[in-house]
């Protein structure tokens, strides 16, 4: 009778445990409670800090910082306890209750570094998966999975060492890497013919470069002008040559401290030129644009009125047409914090539509981005500080971090056709340069850094660049040039399904067992979670969360996501599928 039990019981794989795959495990051991159901449970993650993954790291470098407030990280919610299969899990606390965080409204917010949320993601995880593994129905599996075979109604999952056989996959496998673009392919094959010359076409793990930081003679060229280049710059100028100092606390002026010379050229350089701009510099600051309760839900009202009934718009006005309101009216409500205008509601609404209609759009209450890139990086510091009017456009991104985490719960799973997710989503990513933008400490930093003569904006927008001996020269449209023997690609792959190259990925789209939402986009899945799949007459239960799934779900870069509800319905649903067997 016993035997005939462990035959029936039902085994899930859930690929990929970082903080998607943890809240994943969460509340599948909840809804199982709920529902008395036990099941076999196999956990796949090749990172040594499960919970956490390579992205949250306890290990990674104190120079990669979150661009996130700690005080945002309030939805990071406690795991309630749970007694699943005879097995008693305590519960544990949320981030704020774990790092006991406090803050006032009038002090700086805090830009926690990421292995400091690693180590809560990882003890959150241990804290789990040691009470799970008193039971033999659930195991913990440090390999790469390389396939997915679908047998009858099976799923036969293969690694390097063994395969292993499943009824159900969760895949929650987070960033995956691309295939080269024209541009990395040449310069890939520009550096097989010397040594001196060195490329990397990632970012991550940033101790790859601990080789470089240190040396007496280097210069350096960074692909991208985002956080990721931040990253990089502040891992390689923080060395045994000097350091940076906070000269002011309520400013976050900072300077660049040289213990000793060091010939260091660091030349960012990116399509447009344009840098993150920082997040206001406290609560009080920021509450400047926060949307009332009042806007938010008539805002998420007019969003799911197209996206839950309505395939047939051909535009974003729905979108739109609420946000310019919100955003007007916070607008005017700055009054003399404002750039001095005399629009009214009705005008200002036009100018925020026209805005979301062209990228090139410029406005006379927009900040001037012609400006030099270190004034332009000053305009900016000085409107997060709140000690310079504001422009328009610093506060039309402002308002839409505030407005975003109801725009992914409101537009996900929309029943509008693929061009106009696309446009939303295309929308977002071009907001990001504000709504997902750094603490202010950084962008000083980069000011310090060109005081000190080492980071280099002369090449900051499409420079020319021609393969040398030597490395990449570059130069500017005023003439100006400078040479690298190293470049580092800082632009991270977008999660275009058919662009990845993992093994795993591209073994499910040859198999049509996944498809993308769009070819631009990423896999189609429904609301629960679970792959829209090609193949006829075939219903694998493969499901899909986070970063793979964008198209279908948006706002899969965002670390409050992975706590989400879309991680909940997958539970949900998953219990329920199988209570009904």
């Amino acid at each position: 009778m016993v035997f005939l039990f462990l035959i029936l019981m039902k085994k899930l794989a859930i690929i990929g445990i970082g903080p998607r795959g943890l809240y994943a495990l969460e509340n599948l051991l909840i809804e199982l409670e709920k529902a008395n159901k036990n099941i076999e449970i196999l956990l796949f993650e090749l990172s040594d800090n499960p919970g956490a993954g390579h992205v949250w790291h306890i290990n990674q470098s104190d120079s990669n910082w979150m661009n996130i407030t700690e005080r945002a990280l309030i939805g990071i919610v406690g795991r309630p306890k749970i007694k699943y299969d005879n097995i008693f899990i305590e519960a544990f606390p949320s981030y704020h209750e774990w790092s006991q965080f406090s803050q006032a409204a009038t002090n700086p917010d805090t830009f926690p570094a990421r292995k400091k949320l690693g180590k809560y993601l990882h003890e959150r995880f241990n804290s789990l998966h040691k009470a799970l593994n008193t039971s033999k129905s659930n195991q913990l599996i440090a390999s790469k999975v390389l396939r997915l075979d679908i047998e009858s109604s099976h799923i036969k999952i293969l690694t390097a060492s063994n395969t292993y056989i499943c009824d159900d996959v969760l895949l929650s496998i987070g960033h995956q890497s691309t295939e080269l673009d024209d541009q990395l392919e040449s310069w890939t094959s520009h550096t097989k013919n010397s040594p001196k010359r060195e490329l990397y076409t990632d970012p991550y793990p940033l101790q790859q470069f601990k080789h470089l930081k240190n040396n007496f003679i280097s210069y350096i060229g960074i692909r991208g002008y985002g956080l990721a280049m931040i990253d990089v710059m502040r891992y390689l100028t923080i060395n045994n040559y000097g350091n940076f100092k906070v000269i002011d606390s309520s400013t976050f002026e900072t300077v660049y401290y040289k213990t000793k010379e060091q010939h260091l050229k660091l030349i960012p350089f990116s399509l447009d030129g344009l840098p993150m701009v920082p997040k206001p510099l406290n609560e009080s600051i920021d509450n400047w644009y926060k949307p009332s309760s009042k806007e938010i839900e008539q805002f998420k009202s007019e969003v799911e009125k197209v996206s839950r009934k309505n395939n047939d718009v051909n535009s974003i006005a729905f979108l739109m047409k609420p946000f310019a309101k919100i955003t007007a009216r916070i607008f005017l409500d700055l009054k003399d914090k404002a750039i001095q205008h005399e629009l009214n509601a009705e005008q200002l609404e036009s100018v925020v539509l026209n805005w979301s209609k062209d990228e090139e759009f410029s406005h006379s209450l927009f900040q001037d981005e012609t400006l030099a890139p270190y004034h332009l990086i000053q305009h900016y510091v000085n409107m997060a500080l709140g000690k310079s009017p504001i422009t328009l456009d610093y506060c039309i991104g402002q308002v839409w971090r505030h407005c975003q985490p109801t725009l992914y719960k409101a537009f996900s799973h929309a029943k509008v056709n693929n061009e106009i997710i696309e446009t939303v989503i295309a929308l977002d990513e071009f907001s990001k340069r504000f709504s997902y933008g750094p603490p202010i400490e950084s962008m000083q930093q980069v000011l310090a850094l060109v005081d000190a003569d080492i980071l280099n904006l002369d090449f900051i927008k499409d420079p020319n660049i021609e393969m040398v001996d030597e490395g990449w020269k570059f130069e500017n449209s005023q003439g100006k040039s400078e040479t690298c023997s190293v470049i580092i690609n800082s632009v991270l792959d977008a999660p275009k399904l058919l662009d990845v190259n993992t093994s795993l990925i591209k073994d499910l789209l040859n198999n049509d067992l996944i498809k993308p939402i769009h070819s631009k986009l990423g896999i189609e899945t429904s609301k629960d979670g679970y792959v829209n799949s090609e193949l006829e007459g075939s219903h694998p239960n493969i499901a899909v969360l986070g970063r793979l799934a964008k198209g279908s779900v948006i706002g899969v870069d965002a670390i409050l996501e992975c706590f989400g509800p879309r991680i909940e319905d997958w539970a949900k649903s998953y219990v329920h599928n199988i209570s009904k067997e």
